[in-house]
């Protein structure tokens, strides 16, 4: 592409090939010494129009980036708070399960005690006083577990390998809170009696419902609980010792009420009403509920 170029000395104007372009010569005209200058050879590229910005191309990528921002949010809010909402639903469902639970057991002493005159007696025991069999074995023809009731032998003790045997062939659903396998408690009763004195189920014996003299839908029957046993046994006869519970709800395995479901203990009143009560309940208050004739002032709305 041709230049043109302007003699320094004699102001000759003259067109020059770029390929002379920075080199060294004479002027054509007045022989001077010259030196070319270096002559651009293209022009700077001028933007095309589709790659000049305009608004309306500022305005879709605001849009793409505000989508894909809400989008991120919505994934975040349903990775960290969906994921609570699943988890404080599954434990919903499994308290209000584990009170249906409780309930059912509860029609049941009810309909014992209907033909007995008491609830059932926590065990049953030999000549020599010896534990020979729980309540949960004795309440089965009322839970419609006649077969499985007629498995065990009365005359020989709970641990005997028949009556083991026997306890192997299956325990009633109804003895089990619904996150009992999750927790490995297989076999295992998940429910159980408050004995001891000044409860419905002394030392010897049991009380019947027109024993209770307190409110009784503020008087517990039975509750939730995580017994360490090694037998591992839901025929065992053990359940809560009065003397020795605290009453601190969901404190882990031992002699105290709750440690299956999250945030408290579901329990039975001897109206038959299933409850939930919270793990902050004061543990004399949780003791005052298991007394049927301790005369305790409670507040009228503390199971609602």
């Amino acid at each position: 592409m041709p230049f043109l170029f302007t003699c320094p000395e004699c102001n000759t104007k003259t067109q020059v090939d770029d390929r002379f372009s920075g080199l060294a010569g004479q002027c054509v005209t007045c022989g001077a010494a010259i030196v070319m200058p270096k002559f651009a050879t293209q022009s700077p590229a001028l933007p095309s129009p589709q790659n000049v910005p305009t608004k309306r191309n500022f305005g879709w990528l605001a849009a793409v980036l505000v989508t894909v921002l809400l989008v991120g949010s919505l994934l975040f809010a349903a990775i960290r708070f969906g994921g609570q909402t699943m988890s404080t639903l599954a434990t919903s469902r499994e308290q209000t399960a584990s009170i249906r639970n409780l309930e059912k057991i509860a029609a049941a002493m009810a309909a014992y005690a209907a033909d007995h005159g008491t609830y059932p007696p926590p065990m049953i025991r030999d000549a020599k006083q010896q534990p020979m069999h729980s309540w949960r074995v004795l309440l089965l023809p009322y839970l419609g577990e006649d077969e499985l009731y007629n498995r065990f032998n009365l005359q020989l003790p709970w641990d005997h390998p028949a009556n083991r045997n026997a306890a192997d062939f299956g325990m009633p659903k109804v003895y089990q809170h619904p996150s009992a396998i999750a927790n490995g408690l297989y076999g295992q009763s998940s429910y159980f009696l408050v004995t001891g004195p000044g409860t419905l189920f002394p030392t010897q014996g049991a009380l019947g419902p027109s024993d209770i003299t307190d409110d009784p839908s503020q008087t517990i029957l039975i509750t939730e609980a995580v017994f360490n046993s090694p037998s591992s046994l839901w025929t065992e006869p053990i359940d809560l010792d009065i003397i020795r519970m605290q009453g601190n709800v969901g404190s882990g395995f031992g002699n105290e009420p709750g440690g299956l479901t999250a945030g408290g203990v579901a329990v039975v009143t001897t109206d038959g009403r299933g409850h939930f009560i919270p793990d902050t309940i004061d543990p004399a208050i949780f003791r005052a509920l298991v007394t049927p004739q301790g005369g305790e002032r409670l507040a009228d709305d503390l199971l609602d």
